[in-house]
């Protein structure tokens, strides 16, 4: 017999959540729903490998794992007062756990059980989503649910069109599992269950249900989006159909209405430790002093701190309020022995590069066995890429490129004037198909110059090190070099360059080798010169440095670039400014770096020109040039000087589907596409419609002369110097209809023609 249990309480969080779009369940595949969390710190926030600071930090790549503020996260349970999340980082799906009250979760509530009621009798459990599914049972019995029984209902999904719940119930003293229908149960929406809209298209929110009255706000309907999410209040059938009674927002308003109930599911999410999950015990969950951190790696969130500029306990401080007593850098990892070719061979077939990728990498690993090469598996396809990628004005160059460098598409070139629409000043114009085609293949730049624009940005503590940013430095003004600087006590310190690079790296996450070599590129002039940009004594802004050039845009105020870069540094208060001292500024302007687009997960060149992550894909793409990361690579490499075959550098290369046999080739040669005329008329005769420019033939132009006339003399100019004319010059005429053709041939070998009909009476 099943025995009756105690109610489980469905912990809500009420205040604002996103819902991440779930896709059609399978139905042997238990996924519980995933609300969307917003980071919410004034910092970086630590991710751990369990629940509580006890344990230790997540590492990806060597280094503790940190989200920035703003960053979303799916959550998928939770246990006390932390989340556990999953997110995607340099291509990687990680999960770990953070503290819950650093998580703004958006929109309504999300909860760890749905209580329900069984109405029927004798309730059958099945073990799969499915009418033809086999019961659950205990021994040779079926498990029964008697009428009347409280159940949990943990997740709900759709197989073949029909919904199921998947519920936990009690019989006979145990916890057993399985699906039942919708109408085995009778719920308790108490205040309200956190709902998601899973259909395919938005649907109408209706005042009543089974009618088709729409709900409106300030004279608008109401529209259900997919993947929106609201809280259920209860439920009603109509005409044989399940309808939800839910609370949405629309606006700044909250509507009431009805939706059907077969696209719209619970948002349950799992509770570690509960009843609704007493089976499972997580692998994080491992004795805290197996996984504490070591003292001396903390993060500087977790050093104590005076009580009166404590931040809060998972947010780091900003890095110039501490010492460098107090940020002690980890000691680094030792760099393992490289693998032989065989084994490198195989490696990178696991990582997923296809054998086109993977023989130039084999080269460049026997010249520098300590480089390492990911994979970023981005999971689009090819041609889709090039497409959104090709749209007019984003990716730009030159106009001084030939033509085949070049778009004519709509909007990036002027038919009427011959010639290519500038996007940026006036040479910047859209790239051609075949131009972006030719930058966006990895496979082009497989390389020791060119692989530098899939160089990982990130901070590797374990084979990124004070000596390898020595190298970087040398020949510089700043190579085994050290300045002083006031710490937050008021105390001067002394400090190596390539310390504070370190430094710099540990608190931006930004690999120090990068934030070495982009300084070297912007202010080093020579070996004993720097630019007047970090010196200090610049007028105006006495004590203040800009060891990054930010801001330092060209312009004919007095001071140029110089000032206004020194300007932005003195003024504002994030990112550490004012920076009135140096270490200020290399840390503060590491910060800037890695927020906007290397923490953000643009952790390449190639990254930050093409945004292909998941994140504001396609958009958000710091340069406009379309060879600016090639050319980047080769200032990276020029800066990086003599590269050593011990030093350790992480590439990460996008991976695409669908990609051609071949690398795509150099755009080359080309010739002007331009066939369209200028003028086109009949000498001292009028057309029915006059020729306008830009008309591209379609149009037949029409003349009605007497019969006395025996011939007519067309005329016509091309756009294009380039192109070719015929069809021109006097033409005899018969008695009515004549038609001739005037024929533009482009530089490339295209044709237009233009129809003219010449009626003589």
């Amino acid at each position: 017999m099943l025995k009756r249990y105690k109610k489980i309480l469905c912990i809500c969080i009420i205040t604002a959540f996103v819902l991440a779009a779930t896709g059609r369940y399978n139905a042997t595949n238990i996924v519980q729903a995933k609300a969307v969390g917003v980071v919410n710190v004034s910092g970086y926030l630590n991710v751990r490998k369990g629940p509580g600071t006890s344990y230790a930090l997540l590492k990806s790549g060597g280094t503790g794992v940190t989200l920035s503020n703003g960053q979303k996260v799916s959550i998928i349970a939770k246990s006390g007062g932390w989340y556990q999340i999953n997110f995607k980082l340099n291509g990687k799906n990680l999960k770990g756990y953070v503290k819950g009250s650093y998580i703004k979760v958006q929109g309504g509530s999300t909860c760890t059980g749905v209580q329900a009621l069984v109405p029927v009798k004798d309730l059958k459990l099945k073990a799969k989503s499915s009418d033809k599914s086999a019961n659950v049972k205990s021994g040779d019995d079926d498990i029964t649910i008697e009428k009347d029984s409280e159940v949990t209902i943990l997740d709900d999904v759709t197989a073949d069109d029909q919904k199921w719940y998947y519920i936990s119930c009690k019989y006979s003293g145990k916890t057993y599992k399985g699906y039942v229908k919708p109408e085995s149960l009778k719920i308790s929406y108490g205040k309200g269950i956190p709902g998601i809209w899973e259909g395919s298209v938005k649907v109408p929110l209706y005042k009543e249900a089974g009618k088709n009255t729409a709900v409106e706000s300030a004279g608008k309907k109401i529209n259900i989006g997919v993947n929106k999410q609201f809280t259920i209040l209860s439920e009603k059938t109509a005409a044989k159909t399940r309808y939800f009674y839910i609370k949405a927002t629309a606006g700044k308003a909250v509507v009431r209405g009805y939706l059907p109930a077969s696209a719209a599911r619970f948002q349950i999410v799992q509770a570690k430790g509960s009843a609704a999950n007493e089976t499972e015990t997580p692998a994080e969950t491992k004795t805290p002093t197996e996984t504490k951190a070591p003292e001396e790696t903390k993060t500087p969130t977790e050093t104590k701190i005076p009580a009166e500029t404590k931040t809060p306990e998972e947010t780091k401080a900003p890095e110039e309020t501490k010492t460098p007593a107090e940020t002690a850098t980890p000691a680094p990892t030792k760099t393992p022995e490289p693998l032989n070719n065989t084994e490198f061979r195989e490696k990178l077939k696991n990582e997923g590069f296809p054998d086109d990728y993977i023989e130039p990498l084999m080269l460049l690993h026997d010249k520098y066995p300590y480089w390492e090469f990911k994979a970023f598996n981005t999971g689009l396809k090819w041609g889709t890429v090039i497409k959104k990628e090709s749209a007019v004005g984003i990716n730009l160059l030159s106009n001084n490129k030939s033509y085949a460098w070049k778009s004519t598409a709509d909007g990036a070139y002027d038919w009427k004037t011959d010639k290519f629409i500038p996007f940026d000043g006036s040479t910047w114009v859209t790239a051609s198909v075949k131009a972006v085609k030719y930058y966006m293949d990895p496979r082009n730049f497989l390389d020791e110059r060119g692989i530098f624009q899939f160089e990982s940005l990130e901070y590797h503590s374990g084979t990124q090190t004070e000596e390898g940013v020595e190298k970087i430095l040398n020949n510089t003004p700043m190579h085994n070099t050290k300045f002083s600087y006031p710490n937050s006590s008021g105390n001067s310190v002394d400090i190596k360059y390539s310390k504070a690079f370190i430094k710099a790296a540990e608190s931006s996450k930004v690999s120090p080798y990068h934030l070495a070599s982009r300084v070297k590129q912007e202010i080093v002039i020579s070996s004993i010169l720097m630019s007047s940009s970090v010196s200090g004594t610049v007028p105006g802004y006495e004590g203040i440095y800009n060891f990054y050039n930010i801001g330092a845009y060209n312009s004919t105020e007095s001071g140029g670039a110089v000032a206004n870069g020194l300007k932005w540094a003195s003024t504002g208060t994030t990112y550490s400014r004012p920076w009135n001292n140096r270490y200020k500024s290399i840390t503060g302007g590491a910060e800037y770096i890695g927020k906007n687009y290397i923490n953000a997960g643009q952790n390449t060149l190639y990254l930050e020109k093409f945004n292909v992550t998941s994140k504001n894909r396609y958009d958000h793409q710091y340069m406009s040039n379309v060879e600016a990361p090639n050319s980047e690579a080769t200032k990276t490499v020029s800066a990086y000087g003599v590269i050593e075959q011990d030093m350790p550098v992480t590439f990460s290369i996008p991976v695409y589907d669908e990609m051609p046999e071949e690398p795509c080739e150099v755009p080359s040669g080309g010739k002007n596409p331009n066939n369209y005329l200028k003028t086109l008329y009949i000498k001292n005769y009028a057309f029915d419609s006059n020729f306008v420019l830009g008309d591209d033939g379609s149009k037949t132009y029409k003349l009605t002369v007497d019969k006395s006339v025996e011939s007519v003399k067309i005329c016509a100019t091309k756009v294009s110097t380039y192109a070719t004319l015929s069809g021109t010059g006097s033409k005899k005429l018969s008695d009515g209809v004549n038609t001739f053709t005037v024929k533009v041939t482009s530089e490339s070998g295209d044709t237009r023609k233009y129809t003219i009909e010449v009626t003589r009476k």
